[in-house]
Parts: C-alpha cells; sequence; structure tokens
C-alpha cells in the first residue's frame, strides 16, 4: 500500500515546493529598488504603482528580497553612473546612453501611448501641425521637457536636434500644469491618463490644459529595472525568469 501511495506523495511535494516563492539566500543582502517619490506609498515603502507590485510579486518567487527608496530620478540616474553599489531604479527606458552604466530587465510595464499635454491657449496651433515630429522639431510653440527623463528612443532623438532646445525643468520639482498654463512652455510629453489624473484631483491650473495625438507619435515604450553594473548578472538573471514566466499586461 505504501509502495503504491509513495510516487503521489512525492508528486504532490514537488508540485507545492514549485508554486511556493523560493528562499532569499542567507548570504545574499537586500536589493535597494529605488522609485520617484510619489504619495500613497506603501508602509513597506512600496510605491503605488503597477509595476512596482508586480516587481515585488516576481523578486519574491526569484527568491529575492528587495527594499524601497523614494529618489528623485536625476540622483539615481547620477547615482547608476558612479556605480559605487549594487542597487536598481524601478520603471527606467531601455537607451543606448543608459547601457553604458546600466544593466536591464526584461520590460515590466507597456506604458500607455504618449501624447503632447497642451495649454489650452495653445490647442489650434499645435493641431494645425502635421506631425509629432514636425510639432518637436520645428513647432512654432515651445516645448518643456525635465532632466533625466527619457520619452523612448525617437522622441528623445527629435528632441535633441530640436532648435531652439526646449525648456527643461527639474523632475517631480515643477508642476506641470503650473508651467503650462502660466506660459512657461507650450506643451509637453505625456499620456492623457496623467492629465486626467490631474483634472480629476484638482490640480491648480490642470482645468486649462488639453492632451493632443497627432500622426506618427512613437509607439509607446516599455519600462525596465535598471541595476547599476555591481548588480551580479545572476540576479537579473533570476528576476527575468519569473517575468518570462509571468509576464506582464
Amino acid at each position: 500500500m505504501l509502495r503504491h501511495l509513495l510516487p503521489a506523495l512525492l508528486s504532490a511535494l514537488l508540485s507545492a515546493m514549485m508554486a511556493a516563492p523560493a528562499p532569499v539566500r542567507a548570504q545574499e543582502a537586500v536589493m535597494p529598488v529605488q522609485h520617484i517619490p510619489l504619495p500613497g506609498s506603501g508602509p513597506d515603502g512600496t510605491p503605488p504603482l503597477p509595476m512596482a507590485g508586480r516587481t515585488t510579486v516576481w523578486a519574491q518567487r526569484a527568491g529575492l528580497a528587495l527594499t524601497w527608496e523614494a529618489v528623485p530620478l536625476k540622483r539615481s540616474l547620477q547615482e547608476l553612473a558612479r556605480n559605487e553599489r549594487p542597487f536598481c531604479v524601478l520603471g527606467l527606458f531601455d537607451t543606448p546612453e543608459r547601457r553604458r552604466f546600466a544593466r536591464f530587465s526584461l520590460p515590466i510595464h507597456q506604458e500607455e501611448q504618449q501624447v503632447f499635454i497642451a495649454a489650452r491657449r495653445a490647442e489650434a496651433t499645435l493641431r494645425s501641425i502635421g506631425s509629432a515630429r514636425e510639432a518637436v522639431l520645428s513647432s512654432p510653440l515651445s516645448l518643456l521637457v525635465y532632466d533625466g527623463v527619457a520619452y523612448g528612443g525617437q522622441l528623445d532623438d527629435w528632441i535633441a536636434q530640436r532648435r531652439p532646445p526646449p525648456v527643461r525643468a527639474s523632475a517631480g520639482a515643477s508642476r506641470l500644469s503650473t508651467m503650462l498654463a502660466r506660459g512657461h512652455a507650450d506643451f509637453s510629453i505625456g499620456v492623457a491618463s496623467e492629465l486626467r489624473d490631474l483634472q480629476r484631483q484638482g490640480v491648480a491650473d490642470a482645468g486649462d490644459l488639453v492632451s493632443v495625438l497627432l500622426p506618427g507619435m512613437p509607439s509607446p515604450p516599455r519600462r525596465h529595472l535598471a541595476c547599476s553594473l555591481k548588480v551580479p548578472p545572476a540576479w537579473l538573471q533570476r528576476f527575468d525568469a519569473q517575468v518570462r514566466a509571468s509576464p506582464p499586461p
């Protein structure tokens, strides 16, 4: 009887072990993951972003422990470039420049379609422009971009070629609605849901903004976990294995 039950018991035990999160290896340090400061973070510092929740689950399944740090994006990029310690940054775009000082995970988030966020006074002029490329390169309107923020390969190329250069502001320190509504610039690049959230929250000046999608706007980019070169490749391989097994929507 026992001889017949043993294979079934072993099979059930193996299935349970595969379903459970892998144990964190005792000798491994907890990996800091930086994210832009956001209101509403959880008790452990987890930012209120779907990709943060997914990142936590993938790490747990891989047996990797994380800790969260709220850090302005520009400072995170500077620290990645210095490469003084192992850590990762949540939700960065993969660009050739950043590949010089960071390792990237598989995509953890598909970005929403980008649009132009414009002051209402500039809407008619912006809509009269024939394409997204023309708007970024040679628009009669002034473009606002944020230091350290990547908008995706094609948009970043257009921004670099723009003459006159765009107006630049500090990410996280300058409110988009205020900058546009008060004439510091005429339009910026974002996503429509971002504008809807500002308007729903009653943020000052957000009601004076509109979203505009022009022909030729690049397809939405994907976000990744970007890690310093001191993070062992094996750490990212274990994380990526879980992303591959349960990819983001």
